[in-house]
This record gives structure tokens, C-alpha cells and sequence, in this order.
């Protein structure tokens, strides 16, 4: 099975930010938003299932992936290793850029606010974890 975003999707659909990110660049920077992207929804939608998810939670997957990758391209994956909080205000909340990501938040600190967006209209950002036998809590 392909991948969930390709290049082609990335410029053509989501319009994302040629020629920064080039067909050449496109594959690794995909792949860390990935990885990303699958632990801020704990890994609820993978290769395997996402034709399964109903249409608009693939929208919105499909469209925090790219909004990723375009982060990405702007604040280097080393933002990623070195728990760099990417500064950036959402309404009336700030968050400063110059700090180091704290432990409990360091991979938040490090999405892209558009993404994580996205990922909050889909429903895969619910806390709630299954344990053995189904049940939810």
C-alpha cells in the first residue's frame, strides 16, 4: 500500500509550499510528519485501516499530514530531536518559541498549530485508550 499523502496531493490538493518542499525533499519530511502525526493520534490510523476511516476523518489526517510536513519544512526537523517548542499564538495563548518542549509536552511542542487543528475536528486526538477486553477508558 502507498502512502496516505503523496506529492502529487501535497502541491495539488492541499497547495502546499513549492518550491520549498520539492518532490526530492517531499519523502523524508513525510515521513517524520508521519510518525508525528500517528503519535499525537496514537497511532489510530495506519496504512492498513485508512480506507476504513470514514471520509472526513481521512480529510482531516490527510490535511494535519501535509500541515506537518509544511512545518517542518519551515522549522527543520531538528525541531523534532532537540524538543524545540515552536513559538506560535492560537487566540489569546502564546507559546514561546524560546523554550525547550517540557517532558510531558514535548511532541505537542513540536506540531504544527494547523495541524494540530485538523487533527481536533477528526475525533483521533480523544483521550480515551482501549484496555484488554475492549473497554474504553
Amino acid at each position: 500500500m502507498g502512502a496516505i499523502v503523496d506529492y502529487s496531493f501535497y502541491t495539488d490538493t492541499y497547495m502546499g509550499m513549492e518550491p520549498t518542499v520539492t518532490a526530492d525533499t517531499f519523502p523524508a519530511l513525510y515521513a517524520h510528519a508521519s510518525r508525528v502525526i500517528g503519535a499525537m493520534t496514537r497511532f489510530r490510523v495506519t496504512e492498513d485501516n485508512f480506507s476504513e476511516q470514514p471520509s472526513f476523518v481521512q480529510t482531516c489526517y490527510r490535511l494535519a499530514l501535509c500541515a506537518q510536513v509544511d512545518s517542518l519544512a519551515i522549522n527543520g526537523v531538528e525541531t523534532l530531536a532537540a524538543g524545540e517548542a515552536v513559538g506560535f499564538s492560537v487566540g489569546k495563548v502564546r507559546v514561546d518559541g524560546s523554550r525547550k518542549a517540557s517532558a510531558g509536552g514535548a511532541l505537542s511542542a513540536s506540531v504544527s498549530p494547523a495541524a494540530m487543528l485538523y487533527l481536533e475536528q477528526s475525533g483521533l486526538m480523544n483521550p480515551a485508550v482501549p484496555v484488554f477486553g475492549g473497554a474504553i477508558c
